[in-house]
């Protein structure tokens, strides 16, 4: 045989491809069948298409455009959710367009929006039965999808969230890929509420009447723009974590990932697995207390006290603490009270000041201090708003410094997990201390900024102080990001090789220096009273130590 005469696999696909295109141009069938038998041919495993959840989302789409309704998509990472539902549902759309079709694809910024669009147009090239359909009239183009079909245009447009208006109208659907995720600061809750209004009242009206408009992600946090949608009428929704997606399923993809591989990476980064597999909103495993440590510091006998009245057989020998977080002018400052009686130390009063000058916020703290017979307080004056104003010397003002904000969660967790302490049951106090993450930020919301969280904390401190002589209580808070409960050193390796994305990430900082001064003590004791018996550092007390973690806050050793 000559070799001119040789045909290789590659070509012989090419040309049978080509072929059953000509035959087949217009027989592009359901959107299960166009997966199964066209577009997985765009890549190396085209036998992934015929995996179980992706008939179900086929399914779904299927549902939805018989009945009309859109669709909301919650899938865990790394299981062709954009492929699917992104990709292949925009190239099917076209194709099936009776006429000419435009789709719009945004995600929360166009960068990401043009990534996706470059990721179709690689797809489209590679299939040679979808070239054949769709002419690419510029294929030097990797950011705009432009094509004829039939001499009809096709276009699917790209953009972010923010970028288009009601204005603009399209034909062929709308796709939502992870519009909650900003890729400059993944973290930033702050933006949930505008992602949200912007969406309900601006992107839903971008499509014409009954175009199916598509949204699929990862949560963010309870209460985001996925768990709106998975309660509203107008979508279908489907949620598929990796593990568990059905009760007679423990595998949502046993075609590429086994359970004992699952297990291993959840293992290395519990909290990455829960959010990016088990689909458990992010800011909810990130927070620095759930709601489970609160609830059970709350009594439901407590009141808050009027801070105007006059309590002078209040105390009775014991004595009181109270903590004030300053607001911006658009956040509330809230103000916390607590009694302490030996090692309990109970909350007397809370308010959220809403609106309030600073005048008058010194005025009410000085009348607080002489009606409760403030014993010591701290006050959140890192941008000095109250300075100079006439304070009272009760209270003491803190700067707000990323180690003064560890020492203070640090002695909150300390006091949470003790039993001591006990809380007024309000759902805002509450709301506001389970915003605040383990990096010690929180949303900007109407109803605050974390403020509870700070006003109790600088509380607990106040008493703390008063109490002990410590030097420098240290970053736990920066172990915790590092190290979560059944992290090592090792697994973080392998959680390095496992997730690309989160290299450059240091888990070895060693900028913030010893967690701990204070004065050495005899070490036989230390051996002896050490939750830790192979702990090396020269203190090692039990007042450390949270049993309901496992945790030694100073050494960091978990049980």
């Amino acid at each position: 045989m000559a070799a001119k005469d040789i045909i290789t696999i590659d070509n012989a696909f090419d040309l049978l491809s080509k072929g059953l295109a000509k035959q087949e141009r217009y027989q592009i069938g359901s959107f299960k069948e166009f997966l199964q038998n066209i577009w997985c041919y765009s890549y190396d495993n085209p036998e992934y298409f015929k995996a179980w959840h992706v008939g179900v989302i086929a399914d779904d789409i299927q549902e939805c455009l018989e009945t009309g309704l859109n669709y909301v998509a919650i899938l865990p990472r790394f299981h062709f959710k954009s492929t699917i539902l992104g990709h292949a549902f925009s190239v099917w759309r076209l194709l099936t367009a009776p006429r000419d079709c435009s789709i719009l694809y945004l995600s929360y910024s166009d960068g990401m929006a043009r990534y996706h669009i470059a990721e179709i147009n690689k797809a489209i090239a590679r299939n040679p039965i979808i070239t054949d359909m769709l002419i690419n009239r510029n294929p030097k183009a990797d950011f705009s999808a432009r094509f004829f079909k039939n001499n009809q245009p096709m276009e699917i447009m790209h953009g972010g969230l923010f970028s288009f208006k009601r204005g603009m109208h399209i034909n062929g659907a709308l796709i939502a890929d992870d519009i909650l995720k900003d890729p400059e600061n993944p973290l930033n809750m702050g933006q949930i509420t505008k992602i949200e209004d912007h969406f309900m009242t601006e992107s839903l009206f971008i499509p014409l009447k009954g175009v199916p408009v598509i949204v699929l992600g990862t949560p963010m946090m309870p209460g985001d723009l996925l768990s709106k949608l998975q309660e509203d009428p107008r979508f279908k929704s489907r949620v598929l974590p990796a593990l568990d997606p059905a009760p007679d399923r423990r595998v949502l993809m046993p075609e590429l990932y086994t359970e004992d591989w699952l297990l291993q990476q959840q293992q290395a980064r519990p909290k990455s697995f829960a959010s990016e597999f088990m689909l458990v909103p992010h800011f909810s495993t990130e927070a620095y207390f759930d709601d489970e440590d609160i609830v059970k510091c709350e009594d439901e006998t407590l009141r808050s006290a009027p801070a105007t009245k006059v309590y002078s057989d209040l105390t009775g020998g014991d004595q009181i603490f109270a903590g004030f977080d300053v607001g911006k002018k658009r956040h509330p400052s809230h103000l916390v009270i607590f009694k302490k009686h030996g090692d309990r130390i109970e909350q007397i009063h809370q308010s959220f000041l809403d609106g309030w000058n600073y005048s008058d916020q010194i005025e009410y703290l000085n009348e607080v201090a002489d009606n409760f017979e403030l014993t010591a307080g701290y006050v959140d004056n890192t941008r000095g708003e109250l300075e100079d104003r006439g304070l009272d010397t009760r209270w003491r003002s803190m700067t707000f410094t990323r180690k003064s904000k560890n020492i203070m969660a640090q002695v909150f967790e300390q006091f949470v997990h003790s039993g001591n302490l006990k809380l007024i049951k309000d759902e805002r106090q509450k709301q506001q201390i389970l915003s605040v993450s383990n990096e010690l930020k929180a949303p900007e919301t109407p109803m605050g900024h974390g403020d509870a969280f700070f006003s109790i904390a600088m509380a607990l401190q106040a008493a703390h102080d008063t109490a002990y002589k410590f030097v420098d209580l240290g970053s736990a808070t920066d172990w915790f990001n590092a190290v979560s409960p059944g992290e090592t050193r090792e697994s973080q390796k392998q959680s390095r090789e496992l997730f690309p994305e989160k290299q450059g990430l240091d888990f070895d900082d060693k900028s913030s220096g010893n967690p701990l001064q204070m004065e050495p003590v005899n070490p036989q004791v230390r051996a002896e009273s050490a939750p830790n018996p192979h702990c090396k550092e020269s203190v090692c007390s039990p007042a450390f130590w949270v049993p309901e973690r496992g945790l030694c806050l100073y050494c960091a050793y978990r049980q």
